[in-house]
């Protein structure tokens, strides 16, 4: 796959954006989030992820993910704490895009954080072929995601930090 910066989402051929909200506060929230070693624990299909190395974890860090029996190499192109987190997907064993980054803004909300999550993506024709119906999808998948993740946040107290990799 065709790596990509953050001027992806402005150039991309398709994007597609999903807002979800979670009654935990921006600081845990991203500290669960950016921390790949709990995405098993809260979005559907991630079997595992790590990153690479042992940190510290930032722009240029490549994390590793298996999400459905499918796996996923991802550089960080930008991290901005507690506000913005986002990859270009580099290798994927079905890549279903030439390019796809994918971000996630974070901000307050209610006391609580609103996640946007945006795919940008330069779709194969399989993923063009499922354009009509990827945003419900893609919105369901999402929801559920921020549902468990709050869950997730709740269960583990206070904010950690990214774990470095394993083995």
């Amino acid at each position: 796959m065709r790596a990509v910066g953050l001027e992806f989402l402005e150039t991309a051929r398709r994007t597609w954006t999903v807002e979800c909200d979670l009654h935990a506060p921006r600081a845990d929230v991203w500290a669960t989030y950016s921390d790949p070693t709990t995405w098993s624990e809260w979005f559907p299909g991630v079997r595992s992820a790590r990153y690479r190395g042992s940190g510290p974890y930032g722009v240029g860090a490549i994390r590793v993910a298996d999400v459905g029996g499918h796996r996923f190499e991802e550089v960080m192109v930008a991290w901005e704490e507690g506000v913005r987190w986002a990859y270009s997907i580099e290798r994927a064993t079905v890549p279903l895009a030439r390019a796809q980054l994918e971000c996630t803004d974070f901000e307050d909300r209610n006391g609580g954080t609103r996640l946007r999550w945006t795919i940008a993506s330069d779709p194969r024709l399989i993923l063009w072929a499922g354009a009509p119906v990827f945003p419900r999808v893609m919105k369901r998948l999402f929801e559920k995601a921020t549902r468990n993740l709050d869950v997730a946040i709740g269960a583990r107290g206070a904010a950690g930090s990214p774990r470095e990799e394993r083995g």
